[in-house]
């Protein structure tokens, strides 16, 4: 017996046939389906794209524009995936017409982050997330707290 389209709103159908939540309502999941290009938001692999961005994404990180930062790393991933690559290549650095041949540069320079630097999605979110990354305060005694209201930081 299938489930009913309401059952498994905010799901997605795990590898064996079980239903995954998704990190996201239905109102959210609207709001990044908006942000995205045409072709990824209408892919039936988009609720894996989901699941798979947001390990990647924090809502307590990026609070008001989680949902815009979730739709970067989703893009970020649909387009790697669509270019056929594993993550690692970067920018295009030569390209020939005659017998068609391609070549990407390095993105281990960056670090960590390099990866991102592969797609403008990648490159957008790499700045989205370098404007909400928390610097340093004076705060005269007042304890900091954690990025989601943990414990104090003393």
């Amino acid at each position: 017996m299938g489930r009913s389209e309401e059952e498994t709103a905010g799901t997605a159908k795990g590898g064996d046939g079980f239903m995954i939540p998704l990190p996201i309502d239905d109102q959210q999941k609207a709001e990044l389906v908006a942000y995205l290009p045409q072709e990824y938001a209408q892919s039936p692999r988009l609720d894996a794209w989901i699941l798979g961005a947001s390990h990647h994404v924090g809502a307590c990180y990026f609070k008001k524009a989680y949902v815009y930062a979730l739709s970067l790393m989703v893009a970020h991933i649909a387009a790697l995936e669509a270019r056929g690559s594993d993550g690692e290549a970067g920018a295009i650095a030569s390209k020939r017409e005659g017998d068609i041949a391609v070549s990407f540069g390095s993105t281990k320079s960056e670090g960590d982050d390099g990866w991102l630097s592969s797609t403008s999605f990648g490159q957008q979110f790499l700045l989205l997330k370098k404007q909400y990354s928390p610097r340093p305060q004076v705060t005269g005694g007042v304890p900091l707290r954690g990025f989601c209201g943990g414990h104090p930081i003393r």
